[in-house]
């Protein structure tokens, strides 16, 4: 359910700490499921950036270096000591998991995928530039998500517990592949310009 028609979830709501019934809660302008999709506080009048909002954590990755935002509530654990394999959890059971894998320079990314992503097709993948402007590839059901290096394909996959039951945290997955990056880097994502309208009625914007 998404109540106030957001683009979050009604569980979502519960996990940012929103009102459920309110479409913009910070009154900017900008609806609740745009500003965490575009790493802005929705509880914050623009240009207030996600990551000062309290809201999430960055996690930064010893084996590879790279990083991303995941829900405050969540938990997060390896399940191989280097961590090359992540879970972020939530506490109903749902996880987002982040794998590395190595691969040379002269693998394209083509190559790599036909090897090593079996039962998955390659039609269904498009390509994106997320907010920190890395590159990557999508699933057009924007469960599955990949970014390739030189030297690793990094992977970003939801899993459900069931499979056929409506997905509850598709916007905090979006925040979390829209926030990665494969290395430290000082590029920032742009600020929000502010949008306040008074008595902003719930239809569908971009930023």
């Amino acid at each position: 359910a998404d109540t106030d028609l957001d683009q979050l979830t009604d569980i979502e709501e519960v996990l940012y700490g929103i009102d459920s019934g309110t479409w913009d809660s910070d009154q900017d302008g900008y609806f609740d499921g745009q500003e965490i999709s575009n790493l802005f506080n929705p509880r914050g009048l623009a240009p207030m950036k996600l990551i000062d909002s309290g809201l999430v954590r960055e996690y930064i990755n010893d084996f590879s270096g790279y990083r991303l935002y995941y829900p405050l509530q969540w938990n997060q654990g390896g399940v191989d000591p280097e961590e090359k394999h992540m879970l972020f959890s939530a506490i109903s059971g749902e996880y987002i998991e982040v794998r590395v894998f190595q691969k040379t320079a002269t693998m394209s990314f083509a190559q790599w995928f036909q090897t090593n992503a079996p039962g998955e097709q390659f039609s269904l993948l498009s390509t994106f530039t997320n907010r920190f402007g890395v590159e990557g590839w999508k699933r057009t059901d924007g469960l599955v998500v990949y970014f390739d290096t030189p030297s690793f394909v990094f992977t970003i996959i939801y899993q459900q517990i069931d499979p056929s039951a409506p997905i509850p945290y598709r916007t905090s997955m979006e925040l979390m592949y829209q926030s990665f990056r494969p290395t430290a880097t000082s590029r920032t994502i742009p600020d929000q310009i502010p949008l306040v309208v008074p008595g902003a009625s719930p239809t569908v914007s971009t930023t």
